[in-house]
């Protein structure tokens, strides 16, 4: 597989030579067929999202852009210089496919998972399983599909009861109990759920979150035990 790969690879490259040695249709066609694995090779984190041909073809738009701007005389790899390309088209398409508005607590996993998803390309040179990425972002791995479907679905469609945590995390609430908090979270005061919303959704220290709001470690302490007892209330009833 990873030999298939180079040689797809290394086939490209030839072939983009040869185009801006002479320009030529059939050139251009072919380049297009020996980028597909490249393109794909981006597209796969989402390959459970409806919009996967969307974003296929916005790779393609970022592959032909930056055939229209490559320098040999550079020295760069022409997979190298088009990647970059090829993401920006990704990512502006999947912005644009935002069809559905998404709740603060779900679009910052979805930005988790996403960042996790293209660390783990990095780092292993391929595209991570579905339970690697689970792993990393510690979730299961049902509630990671979830996760990667939001915003191309209206949010009443997603199994919002799947997005669980895969292990316990000291100091982090699991994600199906931030799931039932942010319930409960509009009886509290602005304050509290300001306290609430960056300690348990953004992960940051008492200290941290004092300083964000222009107070002390001592108040956030308190207004954090006032609002966890609240919102017991609130979720027991």
């Amino acid at each position: 597989m990873a030999e298939a790969s180079s040689s797809r690879h290394e086939e490209l490259e030839a072939l983009v030579a040869a185009y801006c040695d002479e320009p030529s249709e059939l050139l251009l066609k072919d380049i297009v067929e020996a980028a597909a694995g490249l393109i794909g090779h981006f597209v796969s984190p989402f390959s459970y999202s409806p919009c996967r041909e969307d974003l296929m073809q916005a790779g393609y738009e970022g592959l032909l852009k930056a055939l229209r701007r490559f320098k040999p005389e550079r020295k760069v790899r022409f997979s190298t210089y088009a990647s970059y390309y090829i993401k920006g088209e990704i990512t502006r398409e999947l912005q644009r496919g935002s069809s559905y508005d998404l709740p603060p607590w779900l679009a910052d996993i979805q930005r988790r998972v996403y960042r996790v998803t293209e660390e783990l390309t990095q780092s292993f040179q391929r595209e991570p399983t579905l339970g690697e990425i689970a792993e990393a972002v510690n979730i299961k791995e049902e509630g990671v599909v979830q996760v990667m479907l939001a915003g191309t679905v209206p949010l009443e469609e997603l199994d919002l009861n799947s997005i669980k945590s895969l292990r316990y995390e000291s100091f982090r609430l699991p994600i199906e109990d931030r799931l039932l908090l942010r319930e409960a979270l509009s009886k509290l005061s602005e304050i509290q759920q300001k306290v609430i919303y960056l300690i348990f959704y953004h992960d940051l220290t008492q200290t941290t979150v004092a300083e964000l709001l222009g107070t002390n470690q001592r108040r956030v302490s308190r207004l954090l035990k006032k609002s966890l007892e609240q919102l017991a209330v609130e979720l027991q009833g």
